[in-house]
């Protein structure tokens, strides 16, 4: 810290004033640090921001991640949907200054914006952006940032109560590493910069901090804004697939680390369905899965049965399906702080329970000794086994009524009086939760608001380090980490099993690797653990589709040498210690059908796979169509909504944001639109139930009653999409909204 240890923070009303003292504190050279997604001190940056384009002295680089923007449209159809949303979502929400400037390649010369990780896929071909990205492993970047010379970090927290203590919250991943690297550099110093946000919810454990810890603090209503909603995007068949496959790989008493996104939503929806839906989950599955395509699991047989152990969550992303999983009675494996303690409960010698057991089992593992010492009792409090109205004083162990008590674990009669009170409760600092950052819709946050402090303390947000690598407290990691399975998506993998997730061949960040390098790694090192690569098995671009299952690629993200699973709305293909011959026959397997002879034939023309293999005959049926019949069945389309987890949207938005997105894939395509545009011209004359929704949809994006042919062009496409759309939900037709949002009874 830049202050005197011990010192209180400089407290601000105005981010102005607080700019004032940053400079005067670190001059007029700063490499500030801003958290990645909502973590972000915005109206601290915006200032300071402001404050370097005005002054051209000022040197500013802003190192970040993952800059979060109020959605924009980039045709009129998308401006029309957008819109509202924008004025109901995201009116009081405070953008960052920086982003229309990088957005118009406008930047001062004096202030540079480097990001480690991009908002997917929203700069390309813009050179300001892609010149100044920085590839990085997630755990590598506060030894990144230290090397550059960082000197203030400011981010969002939110107070306690009392006012001594303020929380990191959303945003521990990079700041814990950070102020512990500065603590041991007398050389380098770092200030930190906090700006109070009660929106934002209070994470207790690892993430809260004294206010002594703060060198300046901005407070104040100015401060108090609303948290950036990041909406939940529609789930399709081909998320759902991947999601089965996933699911069936998942290991009751495990460990699950997922993202956000539709994949995410679809996972922890699917694991829910496993769990209160067990026997149409189970039929599903067995639909998906042709039978020779079980050989291609290996060493993976289905998981079908529901949780009784439960899973225990380490992930650097906390999606909100998190949450859900929680509330679904799943999410309930905790973890303790302790190697003996992890390992006897992992063992099934103890349970979460206080009992004698638990302190003859410490004691046979060597974990405490008989007599007890005074750190065997401060130890066996802070777990709860002993009632905390122990206390030491001298060499004497004093009994709540001040009288010296037996340290002697061999005594039944003294064991339980060490119990005390705590006997038959639950053991502390249990865990079923660490994260690094968590980023979801509105509901989200306002769960975490309001969730009850005992629930809340089992979640510990906390270092990136942590959760994402074994090298710090690596016994304990391993303990824990029961057959972890760490999910990651994928844009597109190479025939021998290499990944590409970042970029394209073209050089272009779509972006980041984050922490997908990270978990592969771990799960290498993992006696049981698995790394899942999910891709779907195409892709349309240009109007076309194309295979993203490819023979090369100019770069790869996780290198072949680190397969290990990979799945596709097709199947699951497990690679690990596989031959480079018998890898492309299992990605081959898995791979969508209109694509396999292509790559097979690049293949045997490298003489990876024999000149007289021909793909079984099962393989070969891996088409849109096949998925499709798994969920054609009613029963089991009213358990997949398009949106699982609900939305911010309203019913009319959630039908809109479905439509569009599939029409969007067709608008590359003039000879394509056309079926729409008729079908959408026909269905705003019917007067059908169904033409109800895409009348009351249409009102919603003001196409009713305009009055130019392209405008009326655009609302026949809209129609067309939405009456596309809906046809596909015919079982649901009675509860339209109820089916696409999740709400669908049971």
């Amino acid at each position: 810290m830049g202050k005197g240890r011990g010192a209180q923070p400089q407290r601000f009303d105005c981010a102005e004033a607080c700019v004032d003292a940053v400079i005067k504190a670190v001059g007029r050279k700063i490499v500030l640090g801003v958290p990645l997604g909502i973590g972000k001190a915005n109206h601290f940056v915006n200032a300071l921001y402001a404050r370097a384009a005005e002054d051209p002295s000022i040197s500013l680089t802003i190192f970040t991640a993952l800059t979060l923007e109020r959605p924009q449209g980039s045709s009129e159809i998308e401006r029309r949907f957008i819109q509202p949303l924008l004025d109901r979502l995201y009116s009081e929400y405070i953008d960052l200054a920086y982003t229309p400037a990088r957005r118009k390649k406008l930047l001062p010369p004096n202030i540079e914006v480097c990001e480690f990780f991009l908002l997917s896929g929203a700069f390309l071909h813009n050179p300001v952006v892609q010149q100044d990205y920085v590839s990085a492993n997630y755990t590598h970047v506060p030894r990144d940032l230290m090397d550059r010379g960082l000197n203030v970090l400011a981010q969002m927290v939110s107070p306690g109560a009392d006012g001594a203590r303020y929380s990191l919250s959303s945003n521990p991943d990079l700041t814990l590493p950070l102020l512990k690297m500065a603590s041991q550099r007398s050389d380098h110093q770092i200030f930190l910069v906090g700006e109070s946000n009660p929106q934002l919810p209070y994470m207790p454990g690892d993430s809260e901090l004294p206010s002594e810890a703060f060198d300046f603090v901005l407070e104040g209503d100015t401060f108090e804004s609303p948290l950036f909603p990041a909406p939940a995007p529609p789930v399709g068949f081909t998320e759902y697939a991947l999601a089965f496959h996933i699911c069936s790989l998942i290991r009751d008493g495990g460990t699950l680390q997922v993202g956000i996104g539709a994949l995410g939503d679809a996972i922890c929806h699917v694991l829910g369905l496993r769990q209160a839906h067990n026997k149409t989950y189970s039929e599903t599955l067995r639909d998906l899965t042709c039978d020779d395509s079980l050989q291609l699991r290996h060493r993976l047989p289905l998981e079908e049965q529901p949780f009784e152990r439960g899973l225990y969550g380490a992930s650097e992303m906390v999606p909100p399906g998190f949450l859900h999983l929680r509330r679904m009675g799943i999410l309930t494996r905790e973890v303790y702080p302790d190697v003996a303690v992890q390992k006897l409960l992992d063992e099934g010698k103890i349970t979460a329970t206080v009992t004698e057991e638990v302190l003859l089992a410490l004691q046979e593992c060597g974990r405490i000794s008989s007599p007890l010492t005074p750190a065997d009792t401060e130890f066996l409090q802070r777990l709860g086994v002993i009632d905390p109205s122990y206390s030491w004083r001298g060499h004497r162990l004093l009994s709540p009524e001040g009288e010296e008590e037996e340290c002697d674990l061999h005594s039944e009669s003294g064991r339980r009086r060490l119990l005390g009170a705590c006997a038959n409760k639950k053991l502390k600092g249990g865990v079923w939760l660490h994260g690094g950052f968590y980023l979801g819709p509105a509901s989200m946050y306002q769960e975490l608001r309001e969730m009850d402090p005992e629930e809340l303390g089992g979640i510990n947000m906390t270092a990136i380090h942590y959760i994402n690598d074994l090298q710090e407290d690596r016994q304990l990691k391993v303990a824990q980490r029961n057959e972890a399975r760490f999910v990651n998506s994928a844009m597109m993998v190479t025939l021998n099993g290499a990944v590409i997730s970042d970029g394209l061949g073209d050089a272009q960040v779509v972006s980041g690797v984050g922490g997908q390098y990270n978990f592969v790694a771990q799960a290498h090192e993992l006696e049981d653990g698995c790394s899942i690569i999910a891709v779907p098995s195409t892709r349309i671009s240009g109007g076309e589709t194309k295979s993203n299952v490819v023979w090369e690629f100019p770069h790869t993200t996780i290198p072949r040498h680190l397969r290990d699973i990979v799945v596709t709305e097709y199947g699951v293909a497990d690679l690990r210690g596989k031959t480079d011959r018998d890898v492309m026959v299992a990605m081959l397997g898995i791979c969508d059908s209109r694509f396999q002879g292509e790559l097979l034939e690049k293949a045997k023309s490298a003489g990876k796979i024999e000149q007289d293999y021909a793909i079984p005959l099962e393989f070969t049926a891996n088409l849109p169509d096949r998925v499709r019949a798994a969920f054609s069945d009613p029963e089991r389309l009213s358990l997949l909504p398009y949106y699982p987890l609900g939305t911010d949207f309203t019913d009319e938005e959630a039908l809109l944001a479905a439509a569009l997105k599939q029409l969007k894939v067709h608008s590359r395509k003039w000879w394509k639109m056309l079926p729409l545009i008729l079908s959408g011209r026909a269905a705003r004359r019917d007067q059908s139930q169904d033409a109800a929704y895409i009348h009351r949809c249409l009102e919603r994006m003001a196409f009713e009653g305009t009055d130019t042919f392209e405008h009326r062009l655009e609302g026949y496409a809209v129609a067309g999409a939405l009456k596309k759309f809906i046809n596909r939900q015919r079982p649901l037709r009675g509860n339209m909204a109820a089916g696409v949002q999740g709400k669908t009874p049971g």
